[in-house]
């Protein structure tokens, strides 16, 4: 990988090696002059958000896939798979933040520069040094690819835990390890093949990247971003670590002291005790109505950079839907829904409000007893629930054949794309060999390891995830918004292989993971292009990450349920609380509603739930009527207006937590409307880097009260805080008259009592 090869000539001409850096005037903004050495104006990026983050020079010579990169990624991999899998199966939830990993692993890659020999050595005829120089940016964005590649809890984890815990029988590590690189890896191969149309395009910016691009640059000290100065003449390196430093310590106060700060549901306290006032006003389980969240990781750096009209759209869905629909349906009891008395949730009822329960209905292989089930009453869905289905629909069906088309339409190569020609591309068929593999591999699984699903079935939920990868993608990386397969799978499953619940799992995890895959591994790409890796060091650095999370999130995977089987099945509580099966059982759950089940019964056109298929009506029908509206009022620009992601916003919290809307909102307005419009300098110099400054701040605070104060280890690692006013009752003493709250969110009595609101 040494070699790169030498500009090409249409490259050379365009981008000089000497003069494609920008100049910066003493305010630290853009120059309009000397932008070149040339007469002529260097060509760059139409997206003006491109231009601001992402340089135009390159050093092809660098060294990229080195001894260094191998150490570390692999390190590191190893250790976010193992951690994020052990996060899986416990009660207390964490993350392994892709900013630790580059923070630490720019420290450890400058230690072993410094230490490692240089001396070469020659293996299989190819010259090679453990330390080939000084640790450059190429080196340490691949190494952040590669981790954030393989630090995951893999999807088909959710399938061998379930299989292993609920139905007493565990495949093999073979089989284990080949449905786990399976399932991560064929949307590697779509991802490669789809790169033409999902990379390559200037428009398709796919935005987190840009504040990876603005993160390592800053660490790196490269010249165009080592010459801007920052409030009092600081270095972006030292406003960054300013900004984080404060970040962190303030995250202390609404993760740990005073978790109020995390739902300050303000409304609540008005009239606590009120059943209707829980409902409209709780963030914790109810709509949220004006709730406000002053965590900042329930906000995330995104809301300052994603597309306006985008993020316009993702809130607007969600207030209609949580604001508006929400406390129409809640006070006319529609469907139930006030006798449900959970107003948000997932889970089945009866008529009367009490809890349904599939396992009584169970034959010995896990199919519904039909006789049983139908001599018994049916089981209910909480509206806002099965409305979720109906918007899934709308996402998906909104916009797809007009994003099919503007994918396909997409000819402006991006001029980073240019510039990667420097490069030996990885060939077409490379990946179209790697995806063959992976799927054959795919259906041997699913024939010889007991998955209830036929080869044929596999195949049919590739295909979808190809069919409606590419304009799911474009959405993703237009708008930094898209919708997901999860619901669509299980329901194609349910419809063609009624009662297998096994099946309907993998089948959701093939047609799911493929598309969602792809679309990390195409930003990962994209991350590439704007970074200047070559394509192959890409290649390898995208599957050696899957390959190492795959192995370790087995292992994690299996020590885990050994040591914890009793509390994972829940056939012995774990007295400190700490190990769950929860998230194990909601997918053994929906395998067993969807798959035994079927929604065949549950959406039944003579049913309760029937509405949900207008969802695929309106998703066709809106664009066109948008399109008409354009024709009519062509000043108002209705292409701003996207149904999939209003949809995708209306359907966010099906399972309630809906803290932070209100903030966030606000966040966007003063981001991307004011500050953008009015304080336009502002905005190009600031934006990117506090929003990574920020998100690694909260990260890093996240992780240490995990480590070390909240039990993320030992019990013995737990620091309470002592109950007061900024914080909530004791478990345990929810019943006491002086803690009678249901929550933090200080709205709700607790054991359902209610001093009014009642039905």
């Amino acid at each position: 990988m040494a070699d790169h090869g030498t500009v090409a000539s249409d490259v050379k001409s365009e981008f000089p090696p000497e003069k494609t850096s920008f100049e910066f005037n003493e305010k630290g903004n853009l120059s309009d002059t000397n932008v070149s050495l040339q007469e002529e104006e260097v060509e760059n990026s139409p997206i003006e958000a491109v231009r601001l983050a992402v340089p135009l020079h390159d050093d092809p010579t660098l060294p990229v896939v080195t001894f260094r990169f191998w150490f570390i990624s692999f390190l590191f991999a190893a250790l976010g798979s193992t951690i994020q899998q052990y996060y899986f199966f416990r009660s207390t939830s964490g993350s392994y933040s892709i900013f630790f990993v580059n923070l630490v692993s720019y420290t450890m890659g400058k230690f072993l520069a410094k230490v490692l020999p240089t001396a070469k050595f020659s293996l299989f005829g190819h010259n090679f040094s453990l330390n080939p120089g000084p640790f450059n940016i190429k080196e340490h964005a691949l190494i952040g690819i590669a981790v954030a590649t393989g630090s995951n809890a893999a999807y088909a984890i959710d399938i061998l835990s379930a299989t292993d815990i609920f139905l007493g029988f565990r495949v093999n590590a073979l089989g284990s390890l080949l449905m786990i690189i399976t399932t991560q890896s064929c949307g590697y191969g779509m991802a490669g093949m789809l790169r033409k149309y999902l990379v390559y395009p200037a428009e398709m910016v796919w935005w987190g990247n840009l504040v990876q691009v603005v993160f390592y640059n800053t660490l790196h000290k490269t010249d165009d971003f080592s010459r801007i100065r920052m409030v009092r003449g600081w270095s972006r390196l030292k406003f960054f670590w300013v900004v984080v430093g404060g970040m962190f310590l303030y995250q202390f106060l609404p993760q740990w002291l005073a978790p109020i700060l995390l739902y300050f549901d303000w409304l609540c306290w008005i009239n606590p005790f009120n059943q209707n006032f829980w409902a409209f006003f709780s963030s914790v389980s109810g709509s949220g109505i004006f709730s406000f969240s002053f965590d900042w990781t329930s906000i995330g750096g995104s809301a300052m950079y994603l597309p306006l009209a985008a993020q316009l759209c993702s809130y607007g869905g969600a207030i209609l839907s949580y604001w508006i629909i929400f406390p129409f349906l809640w006070l006319n009891n529609v469907l139930g829904m006030k006798t449900i008395g959970v107003p948000m949730t997932s889970r089945l009822f009866y008529d009367n409000g009490t809890r349904f329960s599939i396992n009584q209905f169970l034959t010995s292989d896990y199919s519904v007893n039909e006789t049983m089930y139908e001599a018994g009453p049916p089981a209910n869905m909480a509206p806002m629930y099965a409305l979720g289905f109906m918007y899934s629909f709308i996402a998906l069906s909104g916009y797809i054949w007009t994003n099919w088309k503007r994918a396909l339409s997409s000819t402006e190569v991006d001029v980073h794309t240019k510039m990667m020609r420097v490069y030996p591309e990885v060939p077409q068929l490379w990946y179209a060999i790697f995806y063959v593999i992976m799927a054959v591999a795919a259906c041997l699984v699913c024939e010889f390891y007991g998955t209830q699903l036929p080869w044929w079935g596999l195949l049919l939920a590739l295909f979808m995830g190809w069919a409606l990868t590419l304009p799911i993608g474009v959405m993703n990386a237009i708008t930094g918004y898209g919708p997901g397969l999860n619901v669509i799978t299980e329901l194609v499953c349910g419809y063609i292989l009624p009662g297998k619940p096994i099946a309907n799992m993998v089948f959701k995890c093939y047609g799911y993971m493929a598309m969602y895959q792809c679309n990390q591994l195409m930003s990962d790409l994209k991350l590439g292009h704007y970074m200047k890796i070559p394509p192959r060091a890409m290649f390898v650095g995208q599957f050696w990450g899957t390959l190492v999370g795959a192995f370790f999130n087995y292992i994690t995977m299996i020590l885990i349920i050994d040591s914890q089987r009793a509390a994972l099945d829940n056939s012995k509580p774990d007295p400190n609380g700490l190990w769950t099966g929860q998230r194990v059982q909601t997918y053994w759950g929906s395998g067993l509603i969807y798959g035994a089940l079927g929604p065949a019964r549950m959406f039944a056109l003579d049913g309760k739930y029937w509405f949900v298929y207008i969802g695929f009506l309106v998703g066709f029908l809106a664009p066109v009527l948008l399109w008409l509206l354009s024709k009519k009022f062509p000043k108002i620009s209705w292409s701003k207006i996207n149904i999939s992601i209003i949809a995708g916003g209306m359907g966010a919290f099906p399972n309630g937590y809906s803290m932070g809307l209100t903030t966030s909102l606000i966040t966007v307005v003063i981001f991307q409307y004011y500050i953008a419009t009015y304080h336009k300098n502002w905005w190009k110099k600031y934006v990117f880097l506090l929003s990574a400054a920020l998100d690694t701040g909260a990260a890093f605070t996240g992780l240490v009260i995990f480590l070390f104060l909240g039990a993320g280890i030992s019990s013995k690692l737990q620091v309470v805080v002592p109950p007061w006013w900024g914080n909530y009752y004791v478990p345990g003493e929810e019943n006491t008259p002086n803690m009678p709250y249901r929550s933090v969110d200080r709205c709700g009595a607790a054991g359902d009592k209610w001093q009014s609101g009642t039905l």
